[in-house]
Order: structure tokens, then sequence, then C-alpha cells
């Protein structure tokens, strides 16, 4: 690094305890000076073997800095090694300039008001659902950083991320991930490398659908039309799906199918030749449970938007046929049995998901304790009454139950 490297570290480093001082103010009258140490600098500027080019290069940064006015510097006694470097406070204005003029550094302030003209910018233009939608979570959450006094907003990424959320909310084609990086940011590579992660957490957030175990975070994405791969539709038992040009019947294959996703666009006809249909939670408990006198469809946590066609058009091709669902005895389990009826408009009744499984002896070895987490959530189920006789007496008996050791011994 040169000097002038230096100096821009120098500053970021003052300017960002400067920041962090204003957050906190400290009590009792005393106000202690704003420091850097060479060590934070170079780790190894105290050693007897450092890089005498890389101090050579901090201690002309200081001098300069010195000169400026933008900082006083305290030497070791005896030496031309710098002990302290301190921030001449009276100076932070001049010095956001500085940054900003020499460096292309914006102060905090201008964040802050380019952070918000980018909010008010997509709210106003806002025609999403309700507020609590993708735009609406977003922009609530972003305001609400913007009150703490220690928050550093980021306008592009802020920016990129309702550019984002805006094509989501908008989006009504199926498309791959990088496709829509591509769409929105003209890179395929782009959405996954800066806030991919990000973005599914502010869509699960939207959707009040947390993340199960052994969920990918992406698999939210399914939600509005973006697939990470190919999506797949796993059915097993009786089913007779039919194409325009071809029929598939399923009744002697063991293990089932699957379909993907984009052949489901163009299916004619479901046929369910079983009297119930059940979706199933977790894949274990899919391949281990045979049909029987079910129709089996595995779910794999939340249903996304193909799951949710699929079912709708079995709905209506099936006439009389019942619905079912069995998953984790758990407060996840339940949550995406509600999202499963709200998302398709169908009952569907609960299987082997109640309080006689959790007080079966062969299960209870592998009962679990409720987490803190767990009883947040429980408190909202709490009030439907599908739900409030197993969960309250899973509250009274601190237990969750999985459902792998049920489908193991229903076989």
């Amino acid at each position: 690094m040169s000097s002038k490297d230096y100096i821009k570290e120098i500053l970021d480093r003052l300017m960002k305890k400067y920041q962090n001082r204003a957050a906190r103010p400290e009590g009792g009258g005393i106000t202690r000076r704003i420091i850097v140490k060479p060590s934070e600098l170079y780790r190894r500027y105290a050693d007897n073997n450092a890089d005498i080019s890389v101090k050579q290069a901090i201690h002309e940064a200081a001098e300069t800095l010195s000169d400026m006015g933008m900082v006083t510097v305290d030497h070791l006694k005896f030496s031309t090694d710098i002990e302290r470097i301190y921030l001449c406070q009276e100076k932070a204005e001049a010095i956001y300039r500085y940054l900003e003029d020499t460096y292309g550094d914006i102060p905090q302030g201008r964040l802050r008001q380019q952070a918000e003209a980018l909010l008010d910018e997509y709210e106003t233009g806002y025609a999403g659902p309700d507020e609590g939608g993708l735009i609406g979570t977003y922009c609530r959450t972003i305001r609400t950083q913007l009150e703490k006094p220690s928050y550093l907003p980021e306008p592009r990424l802020i920016g990129a991320n309702l550019k984002m959320l805006k094509f989501m909310e908008e989006n009504r084609e199926e498309l791959y991930v990088k496709e829509a990086s591509m769409l929105v940011y003209g890179d395929s590579k782009w959405f996954e490398e800066h806030n991919y992660d990000e973005i599914c957490g502010i869509a699960r957030q939207a959707l009040n659908m947390p993340r199960e175990e052994d969920e990918k975070n992406d698999a939210v994405l399914a939600q509005y039309c973006i697939l990470p791969t190919e999506q797949e539709i796993f059915i097993k038992g009786n089913w007779r799906l039919e194409w325009e040009d071809r029929v598939i019947e399923t009744a002697g294959l063991k293990g089932g199918i699957a379909v993907l996703s984009s052949d489901m666009q163009r299916i004619k006809r479901i046929k369910a030749s079983s009297p119930r249909l059940m979706t199933v939670e977790n894949k274990t408990s899919y391949q281990r449970m045979q049909p029987g006198e079910a129709a089996l469809l595995y779910l794999g946590g939340f249903a996304a938007r193909y799951q949710i066609f699929f079912l709708k058009k079995t709905f209506q091709d099936n006439p009389g046929l019942e619905f079912w669902h069995f998953g984790d005895i758990d407060v996840g389990g339940f949550l995406i049995h509600r999202h499963l009826c709200r998302a398709s408009g169908i009952k569907f009744r609960l299987y082997h998901m109640g309080i006689a499984q959790l007080e079966d002896a062969r299960y209870k070895p592998c009962r679990k304790k409720l987490t803190e987490n767990d009883r947040n959530r429980m408190k909202g189920l709490m009030e439907e009454e599908a739900y409030r006789d197993v969960l309250r007496y899973m509250d009274e008996h601190d237990v969750k139950l999985e459902q792998e050791i049920i489908s193991y011994y229903e076989r």
C-alpha cells in the first residue's frame, strides 16, 4: 500500500470510531480521544523484522494528515516510530469532504439521504398487494435501521435489492436464477454473488415462511417463479397424468416418478385413482411410505407455486377426493400445513400429527424439547382451532416430534 492508501485507511478507521462514539455517547462528562495505533494498520509494525517500506508509507501518511490538521501524532520516546494517531474531531466535516473529493467516499449523512430517497421512490411507485409485500417489508426494515445513529446505509446495495424485489413482485414467468439476474442486473452472476441470501431472507420475512431444518434458503424463490434449477413433482401411488400426446400411469412403479415443473404447464388432466391424496413434508417419510389407499406427493417444506398448481389441478379433476397432509409435529410442520391450505384453497386434513402420536410409547424416545424460537412462533398458531389442542399439549409437556419415526412404524 502507498502512503495515499494509508491516508485513507487511517481516516476510515478514525471516522468509523467517531461514528460509533457518536452513536454511544459516554456518560460522566468524560470525552476520550479517538485513536488509531499503527499496529491496526500493519500488524507487524513493532517487530524487529517489520517491512521498512510499509512503516515508511504509514509515517508519510500520518505526517501528511498532521500537516492538514486532521490528526495529531504521538511518537515513542527517542524514536521516529509512531505510538498513536489521534483524530482532530473538530475537523470531522472537513475529513468527510476530503474523503468524498479524493476517494469518492460519501459521508454518512449523505448516504442516509440517498437511502431515504430510494425508499421514497419505490414506495411512491409501489403497486404491490399490501404492506406485507416484498417492497413494503424491505422498506420498513431499512427505515427502522435508519433510526439507529450507528447504522451506515449502503445506497447501492439498497437500490439493487429494491430493483430485484420489484422484479420478483411483478414476475409471472418461470425463470432460472441466472436468467433473473440477467434481466435485473445485466449480469448472470451478480444476484448470486452480491445479495442472493439477503433477498431470500426478505422474501421469507414477507411470506412469514421461516426456514425449516434441512431446507435450502433459496427454496423461497420458487414462490416468485424463480428457480435455482428445474423443479420436480415427486408422486407415487395410483396416478394417471394426461397430456395431448402422451399418458403416464404410476400404479406399477413402487418408487413413483418425478415430473418436471415445466411439463406441468401443459398437462390436460390429472387422475388420482385413490380415495385420498396425501402430501408428505419430508423425503425420508415419502420414500418409506407405501401408497395403500393414498396417492402420495412429496412436498419438501412450504409448497412452491408449481406444487400448488398441481394440487389445484388435481382438486379440480377429482371431485370427492380427500386431501390430507403428513408432516412433523412441530411449529414448522403446522406452518407448512397452514400455508398449504391457504395457498391452494383446499382444506387438508392432518394425518398422524396429533396428541396420540406424541403420547405413543414407540415414539417417546424420539421426542425433542421445544426451543425458545418454537415457543415464540407457537403463539400466533395457538389462536387457530386446527392446531390449538396439540400445541397446548406440546407447550405443557415441552415436546415436539419429527415425522420420520412415525412413517418408520407405520410402514
